[in-house]
């Protein structure tokens, strides 16, 4: 599974993320249950544009750790952005704090706020977020 993850780290830094898909993917069929793994493919699926795949796999991740931080905020912000959701957006905010990497943090901060129909003054709370 530790070959699979450091060849799709690999392609991650070319810039291949359809290799790196196929890599996480391999780790995760010789590990289905490894959470990080399906965090990571999200997040992939989320950079390829697809968020309802990213939404997916979050879910599947949270069975196996139904209370990790990054999971919960992930979710919230690909649902946000998928949906518009006011809700899952406000859940991200609350979350944001638990997100010890800032940059991730504020990756899907700006995912979700360029969800669809969102309150304006929500949006800048969240961007608010990212400023600190």
């Amino acid at each position: 599974m530790w070959t699979a993850v450091a060849r799709a780290k690999t392609w991650h830094a070319m810039g291949d993320l359809d290799q790196t898909a196929a890599g996480i993917e391999q780790a995760l069929a010789l590990d289905a249950g490894t959470w990080s793994l399906y965090l990571d493919l999200a997040d992939v699926r989320a950079g390829q544009g697809d968020f309802a795949a990213a939404v997916a796999l979050v879910e599947q991740g949270l069975r196996h750790a139904p209370h990790e931080a990054s999971l919960r905020a992930a979710g919230a912000a690909y649902r946000t952005r998928l949906s518009g959701s006011s809700d899952d957006l406000r859940a991200l905010i609350d979350l944001a704090p638990e997100l010890p990497d800032t940059s991730y943090r504020d990756l899907l901060i700006d995912y979700a706020c360029a969800g669809p129909g969102l309150p304006p003054a929500l949006v800048a709370k969240a961007r608010r977020i990212g400023e600190n």
